[in-house]
């Protein structure tokens, strides 16, 4: 069997790097191609990488909690021809999964740790030796090493200090943030749009879909709202190429929705929104939410988007300014329905009210192409019906 070095394949959405989460498998197993190997997280997701080949591990060239560059080598394995595929018996590669506990085993065997938890261990004056490891194999993480500093008390740190490792998907956030404040010249406009009909079409539109098993709320209604009105003010769904000084305007409405994930804010994106119906729409959208959550979206379900929405609604949260999402141009922040007193026909009434914000980046939009998007948006949420009327495909 011949030894072949393999590197980091693209993962998708312009990424350079990932970080090694934990390898499944260890040096000296035997895998199949396209079997889960490793566990890598991107900015937006926890991703499975399949094996590129069938044979025998050799070599892996990054440990957990370590960056690993799309291009750089990772893995070595001795290559099994197709022809000799079937060697790899049931036999073999249950032998092989035993060696790395005999290693570990191994009273001579050094501490498995990954580099993050070296680290930490090291500026907390903490003995890897007295840390029992909860990850793969029994190796030792940030999160253990946390966990023993902590027992030993108020000494363990000057002052009380609880310290949490910026990895992952909360580091890829911090650094595109960080770009978007230090290279886009943001706007932001505060709009209050009346959601009475809003609501009673939410209301009436509901049993339906919950007839139907889909859980409906205010999203999908949000979502057509807003690719009618991008669709009428393109500009809006464009990106900047600064190198060629050219504006490229989407044909496509691929929206994405901000929510808050155990490991930080990630944007799912529902492609090709224009294309469903509001049934079909609401159940991408809480399909796609759900995944989130939960740390579980792909990267084709994190990648591509033209637009985002960020929603502080359910959090409370009323007006608030957001950052830009490289490389687009605008994001719509919408706070939560409340009753509010305002002024109509010269008379004080109670109307529910949805607070809008949009912040547009002023290199490619100007103060009246932003207001001109979000009174088509106000047209479109006042008068919903619209929404609804003629958009649902069959089956929807």
């Amino acid at each position: 069997m011949a030894e072949t070095e393999f590197v980091l394949p693209d993962v998708g959405e312009g990424l350079a790097e990932v970080e090694l989460v934990r390898w499944l498998v260890g040096v000296g197993e035997h895998v199949r191609e396209n079997q889960p190997i490793a566990e890598v997280e991107t900015d937006k997701a926890v991703v499975e990488m399949p094996a590129p080949a069938t044979g025998r591990i050799t070599w892996q060239g990054a440990q957990p909690g370590q960056r690993i560059r799309v291009g750089q080598a990772w893995l070595r394995m001795e290559v099994v021809s197709p022809a000799d595929s079937s060697a790899i018996s049931r036999e073999g590669v249950s032998q092989s999964v035993e060696a790395p506990a005999e290693r570990q085993a191994s009273s001579s065997a050094p501490v498995l740790a990954s580099p993050a938890a070296r680290r930490l261990a090291q500026e907390l004056n903490v003995p890897l030796e007295s840390v029992r490891g909860t990850g793969p194999d029994g190796r030792i993480t940030v999160e253990d090493v946390q966990r023993h500093a902590a027992a030993r008390g108020p000494a363990a740190e000057a002052g009380e200090v609880e310290r949490v490792l910026l990895h992952g998907i909360r580091r890829r956030m911090a650094e595109v943030m960080a770009q978007s404040a230090r290279t886009i010249p943001h706007v932001s406009g505060f709009h209050e749009i009346d959601a009475a009909a809003l609501v009673a079409l939410r209301e009436r539109l509901r049993p339906q879909a919950e007839a139907a098993g889909v859980r409906f709320t205010y999203l999908p209604l949000l979502v057509r709202a807003t690719v009618r009105a991008l669709q009428e003010h393109p500009f809006l769904n464009a990106s900047l190429d600064e190198d060629g000084q050219t504006i490229l305007i989407k044909k496509v409405y691929h929206i994405g929705i901000a929510v808050a994930s155990p490991e930080g804010l990630v944007v799912p994106v529902v492609h090709h929104a224009d294309r469903l119906g509001l049934l079909d729409l609401a159940r991408r959208i809480d399909e796609l939410l759900t995944l989130a959550r939960a740390g579980r979206l792909s990267p084709e379900q994190v990648r591509g988007g033209t637009f985002t929405i960020t929603n502080v609604g359910p959090a409370g949260g009323w007006f608030g300014t957001s950052l830009i999402r490289p490389p687009e141009v605008a994001i719509l922040g919408v706070g939560r329905i409340e009753d509010r007193p305002v002024v109509r026909d010269g008379q004080i009434v109670i109307r529910p009210i949805l607070p809008v914000t949009l912040t547009f980046d002023h290199r490619v939009l100007d103060g009246e192409a932003a207001l001109a998007f979000v009174r088509t948006l106000r047209g479109q949420l006042e008068a919903p019906d619209g929404l609804v009327a003629g958009s649902q495909p069959a089956g929807a």
